[in-house]
C-alpha cells in the first residue's frame, strides 16, 4: 500500500471491554492480549509535517511483540498495564537519493515504554463516559551513534476522557481525547480517537479507527540521528486511519488483526505494518 503511514497500535476487540473507549470490564473480570507488530519491509522515508518525504541513508526495521492487559477492579475501576519488547536496526543497504549524513549500520533490542493506568467509568446510562490517568516510563534503551532506540527518552503523564455508547447488540462507536505531558525536554502532545465497529457475524468484529496525535512543540529534545530512523525522536505527530478485525471463540479465547494508514505525519514511518495477537478474556 504505497504511500501509506502504518501505525503501531493495541488491538483489544469486545463489545464490552476496550483497550480504548469508556468501557470497564467489570470486578474480577479481565482481558489480556499479546499481540505482534511488524512491517511489510523495511523502511526509508518518514513523513514530515510541511508535506514533504524525508529520504533516509538506511533502512529501519521495527518489531514489537507486545502484551497488555486490562483488569477490573470493580464495576467503574480498571487497571490497565502494558509491556512492549522490541526489536530495532538498520540494514547495510544504502539509499542514494538520501542526503543525509551516513549512519552505521545495526540492531538493538529491548523493553520499550513501560504504561501503566487507572480508568473510572462515572457514567453508565445510554451513553457509557469515563476517565483514565496513564504513566509511560522510560524503560527503552538507545544505540544513539546508529539512530537507534527501542522507545522515549522520556516519562509521560496522561489524563484522557472517553464517551461511547452501543447500538443494540452488534454497533458501537466511541470518542476520547487526552493531552500527555513529558520529561527530559519533550514535547507535551494532544491524543484524538475516534472508533466505531459492528459485528457481522457471532464472535466477529469490524471497526474502523480515526487516530490524531499532535505535538505541541514546546520541547526542545533534539537528537539528529532518531529523526534519521523515525525511532521515538521529539516531535513525531500522525493522523492515521485503520481497519481492525477480531474472532472470539466459545472459550473466550480470540485472535485479532489489524492496518493503519495515515494522511499525514511527522517523522513517522513511510511504510507498512502488520498487527496480530491473541486474547483471553474472564
Amino acid at each position: 500500500m504505497k504511500h501509506k503511514l502504518f501505525l503501531l497500535l493495541f488491538l483489544f476487540y469486545s463489545i464490552s471491554v476496550f483497550a480504548g473507549g469508556p468501557w470497564t470490564p467489570g470486578k474480577k473480570h479481565g482481558f489480556l492480549q499479546i499481540q505482534t507488530t511488524f512491517p511489510a519491509t523495511p523502511y526509508n522515508q518518514l513523513f514530515i509535517s510541511d508535506g514533504s518525504i524525508l529520504e533516509l541513508n538506511r533502512g529501519v526495521m521495527d518489531i514489537t511483540i507486545q502484551a497488555f492487559l486490562e483488569y477490573g477492579i470493580n464495576e467503574k475501576f480498571s487497571l490497565i498495564t502494558s509491556l512492549p519488547y522490541k526489536f530495532v536496526s538498520t540494514n547495510n543497504e544504502i539509499n542514494l537519493n538520501s542526503e543525509l549524513p551516513l549512519l552505521p549500520e545495526g540492531s538493538l533490542s529491548g523493553l520499550g515504554n513501560y504504561e501503566m493506568a487507572l480508568k473510572y467509568k462515572f457514567l453508565d446510562k445510554t451513553y457509557i463516559s469515563a476517565v483514565s490517568v496513564k504513566a509511560e516510563f522510560n524503560t527503552s534503551s538507545r544505540d544513539l551513534e546508529k539512530g537507534l532506540a527501542t522507545g522515549y527518552d522520556a516519562s509521560g503523564y496522561s489524563l484522557f476522557w472517553h464517551i461511547g455508547r452501543s447500538f443494540g447488540a452488534r454497533f458501537y462507536s466511541f470518542f476520547e481525547s487526552g493531552y500527555t505531558l513529558r520529561t527530559n525536554d519533550f514535547s507535551n502532545d494532544f491524543r484524538f480517537v475516534l472508533e466505531a465497529g459492528y459485528q457481522p457475524a457471532n464472535n466477529f468484529w469490524l471497526a474502523i479507527v480515526f487516530d490524531k496525535k499532535q505535538s505541541m512543540e514546546n520541547g526542545n529534545y533534539n537528537d539528529n540521528n532518531l529523526q534519521q530512523t523515525g525511532l521515538y525522536t521529539n516531535n513525531q505527530e500522525f493522523f492515521a486511519f485503520g481497519l481492525k478485525t477480531s474472532y472470539g471463540l466459545k472459550s473466550k479465547i480470540g485472535f485479532s488483526a489489524s492496518t493503519f494508514g495515515a494522511f499525514s505525519g511527522n517523522y513517522v514511518a513511510h511504510s507498512a505494518t502488520f498487527n496480530i495477537g491473541v486474547f483471553k478474556k474472564w
